[in-house]
């Protein structure tokens, strides 16, 4: 009975009975029910078609940390796409972040309530084409967002910018810009002259948060600069499709002494000066620039932001990871991209990733020739970074003298940790593989593995493999007795002595492999699909080596003649052979 007197109150609205019925289901007990169907919003129903009172009675009961996340989703324009990570680095901006204890970082809990949003019905999380997650707020859900929030919140558009009622306790605001807002000169003019009447309607004064959406929104930039000239206590900005100097739009920039959250995006505008008045910012905690194409400008300062958690940068832009000096005081950063090892002399060492106890997602670490002593290499501390997913390690292959033992040695030393997932070894001049990658092999969660210009006497355990010695003569390099499990990508390039690798039998080594590149390897003539010796069809064997392959390219291997008919795996995708 409690069931179906609920029911009747959702309207036959399919959102309503999704949102009321996942409250519903923590707590099942009879007591949880009967607060609900006895609560006051429903009261609160003005027609037939009201679900609001539904969407907010399932708002009122989560616990207050999931509340306040949903809270600031009044601030993005309806249906914006969030990516996971924007939502967790933009409450860590906000502060409404709080660990609840030393085993879980700031950005673990973030995850845990950006998964609790999605379970409780607040955000959808849908997938793009090439597999990433996002995630949306309904449309009705995001009504509600901005109901709930508009003593606070305000967001602000052409279509409401007249008729929005302002308190004097707003702290957090965006203004939207369309298209069509600057589409004709009358639209443009009337939208600018109520944005500029804002001045008397709003304590700029008093915000905390500015996010400006809209890729032509810098034409009003003027308008923004007058209006948010006394705008002093900024401590998130975000700006949707820049097209001006940052510092000449907000002119206190570089006093935004309480600035945590920085995001641009932009695809037109250059901005050198930016960077240096960044590095003044002591508070801040995210810069997002990655998607911003412009960004320029000296890092060197960088590393004065001492609380700095994450420093996005473009993919084409690592140079600005490089560039930081003494970026070990950064000591809560979560990501470093790119370190040259050495590259200025002092506050380049290896040591100073050893201070980086937090570093995690991807590191490239190159110019590690110019390690003066094996200790150093021992300073990095890879084998501490639990949180590291993906490692390159780089000597400069065009170098005249190599140290073979020297780099054998500190290789071996640059053991990373054992949760490592995508290693890539470039370069080296040591005659063997470390331990760690072969006979005492510790990376065994590696999903991914890149060699490219390395001339070992031995290799990691992948399968028989023959070398071609100093003499001329063929000797076995691989180590046996050992495997890479969870092995989805392999890539060999540039192997100048790899003369075969040999598959007479089936092989279980790689029974997850879906990529596999071979590139550049002048005395190549044999692959484990070239041939087979065994009794089983051709077919049989190849499968039974390369089961999951998806993927296949084989370039510039100008011995290797002999290669079965394509497909020759259950789940054939691509293949590239020239």
């Amino acid at each position: 009975m409690l069931g179906k007197k609920i029911v009747s109150k959702l309207k036959g609205f399919p959102l309503a009975a999704k949102t009321v019925g996942r409250l519903l289901r923590n707590p099942l007990t009879l007591e949880h029910w009967t607060r609900v169907l006895e609560s006051k919003e429903w009261e609160l129903q003005t027609d037939e078609n009201d679900i609001m009172p539904a969407l907010k009675l399932s708002y009122d009961y989560p616990p207050f940390h999931l509340q306040q996340c949903f809270y600031y989703c009044a601030l993005f324009p309806e249906d914006y796409e969030f990516d996971g990570k924007e939502l967790v680095h933009l409450w860590i901006g906000l502060d409404i972040l709080q660990p609840c204890d030393q085993n879980r970082s700031i950005e673990d809990v973030g995850l845990s309530n950006l998964n609790d949003l999605v379970d409780q019905g607040f955000l959808k999380k849908n997938e793009r084409a090439h597999g990433c997650p996002y995630y949306v707020v309904h449309d009705l859900l995001h009504d509600l967002a901005v109901n709930i929030s508009a003593i606070e919140c305000l967001s602000i558009s052409s279509t409401n910018v007249k008729s929005i009622q302002i308190t004097q306790h707003v702290r957090h605001l965006s203004i939207i810009v369309d298209n069509k807002d600057v589409e004709d000169r009358k639209s443009f003019k009337n939208y600018k002259n109520e944005l500029v009447a804002l001045n008397n309607r709003l304590k700029v004064e008093n915000l905390r948060t500015l996010m400006l959406f809209g890729e032509h929104h810098g034409s009003f930039a003027k308008t923004f600069g007058d209006l948010f000239e006394k705008a002093t206590a900024l401590r998130t900005i975000y700006l949707f499709g820049a097209s001006y100097n940052v510092e000449d739009m907000l002119c206190n920039f570089s006093k935004l002494v309480h600035l945590r959250y920085l995001r641009i995006k932009s695809k037109y505008w250059e901005d050198r000066c930016l960077m240096s008045a960044l590095s003044r910012l002591y508070h801040l905690e995210v810069i997002d620039i990655q998607e911003w194409k412009g960004c320029s400008g000296s890092t060197r300062d960088i590393s004065n932001l001492v609380k700095l958690r994450h420093f996005l940068v473009p993919k084409d832009s690592l140079q600005l990871h490089s560039n930081v000096v003494e970026v070990g005081k950064m000591k809560l950063l979560s990501e470093l991209r790119s370190f040259e090892t050495g590259k200025e002399g002092k506050g380049f060492e290896l040591s100073q990733l050893g201070q980086l106890s937090e570093l995690g997602g991807s590191l490239s670490i190159r110019n590690l020739e110019k390690i003066q002593a094996i200790e150093e290499a021992g300073e990095a501390k890879l084998i501490h970074k639990n949180r590291l997913h993906k490692l390159t390690l780089e000597w400069d292959a065009t170098r005249c003298n190599k140290d073979a033992t020297c780099e054998e040695n500190a290789l071996e030393i640059l053991q990373p940790h054992s949760n490592l997932q995508d290693l890539c070894i470039r370069g080296h001049g040591g005659s063997n593989c470390p331990k760690w990658l072969g006979e005492s092999i510790s990376v065994k969660s590696l999903e991914s593995l890149h060699l490219d210009d390395v001339s070992w006497k031995d290799f990691p355990p992948l399968g028989e493999l023959w070398l071609i010695n100093e003499h001329g003569e063929y000797c076995q390099g691989c180590i046996p007795g050992q495997s890479f499990s969870n092995l989805k990508r392999l890539e060999l390039v540039n192997i100048s002595n790899l003369k075969k690798w040999a598959g007479n039998c089936p092989c279980d080594l790689f029974s997850h492999l879906e990529v596999l590149i071979i590139k550049d390897c002048p005395e190549l003539v044999e692959l484990p699909i070239s041939h087979h010796s065994c009794f089983q069809p051709k077919q049989e064997i190849n499968m039974a080596w390369f089961p999951r392959l998806q993927s296949l390219e084989i370039l510039n291997c100008l011995k290797l003649v002999s290669l079965p008919r394509v497909p020759w795996t259950s789940n054939p995708c691509s293949a590239n052979i020239r």
